[in-house]
């Protein structure tokens, strides 16, 4: 992990910490709900505008509200370098890196469909929470249905690239650091962390498989204190996908996009359950041993 309150007074390093954690938290939060409009959205609309415009906007929105905030957020009130953000990452440990985010895309996919499955009952909150997933859901479809190889390459880059680098950076580059040095337990701000990161996409039906997600990177940087490891993860985890439905789409690979969504046979589940763990377990073992 980073030390990025060091510019702050050591005796007020721990109240800035809550400070600044709970105000990152309230902005990031802010900013997913209106983003979420709260309020009913004619999909109707949605279908008929350009899903080119509609993924550059969105590209344009998060480059500013993650990362460019991020950033002045590091510059204005750390004071410590930008770049210290970005460090390098050898060969193997990208490779390994990679390997853990594929193999537990696969026990991921038990969690998200369990999720899915769960009944909320007939609350207001349940009624308001499927609407948002199934205007999500049209709006994903109409984005994602691509008609060029430069629509999926955009949206690579909307979809997969900024967010890798944007709510990591968010995330866990600052909010899980400032929890770490407020909690005092890695353990516990990780776990928050991820719950939060789950929380604020405002996605009811997949906030478990979000929040183990999280977890996971929260993770892999805690113990590598690097947080191009945990971009490299959230990457390959949007990428990999994305580039699984536009290989169908192209009828490069025979799947459904119902069937995408589906779990793993559980066979399969287990044995990648056991490949993860021993995946992370040599993760963290090569850090301990660096």
């Amino acid at each position: 992990m980073q030390e990025i309150l060091r510019n702050n007074p050591e005796d007020k390093r721990k109240a800035r910490a809550w400070a600044f954690g709970l105000g990152l938290t309230a902005y990031i939060s802010i900013v997913m709900m209106l983003g979420s409009g709260g309020e009913d959205v004619d999909t109707s609309m949605i279908l008929g505008m350009d899903p080119i415009f509609l993924l550059a906007a969105q590209g344009v929105v998060a480059t500013f509200m993650f990362i460019g905030v991020s950033a002045l957020f590091i510059g204005i009130a750390l004071k410590i370098p930008f770049a210290e953000f970005f460090p390098k990452v050898s060969l193997g440990n990208a490779g390994l890196t990679i390997l853990i985010s594929i193999s537990f895309m696969v026990v991921n996919s038990a969690i998200g469909e369990w999720n899915m499955n769960l009944d909320f009952g007939t609350s207001d909150f349940a009624q308001w929470a499927k609407q948002s997933e199934e205007q999500l859901k049209v709006l994903t479809e109409h984005i994602t249905n691509f008609t060029t190889t430069t629509h999926f390459i955009l949206a690579l880059l909307v979809v997969a690239i900024i967010p890798a680098i944007g709510e990591e950076l968010l995330f866990r580059g600052l909010i899980q650091n400032m929890f770490v040095k407020a909690f005092s337990n890695h353990h516990v701000a990780i776990w928050v962390t991820g719950f939060i990161f789950a929380a604020i996409h405002m996605q009811f039906f997949g906030v478990m498989p979000r929040m183990f997600l999280g977890v996971l990177f929260g993770y892999l940087y805690h113990w590598s204190g690097n947080l191009t490891v945990a971009m490299i993860g959230h990457l390959v985890n949007n990428g990999l996908a994305l580039t699984a439905l536009y290989f169908a789409q192209k009828g490069i690979v025979e799947v459904s996009p119902e069937e995408m969504e589906q779990a793993a046979p559980w066979q399969a589940v287990l044995i990648f359950v056991i490949i993860s763990a021993i995946l992370i377990r040599t993760f963290y073992k090569r850090f301990q041993n660096a």
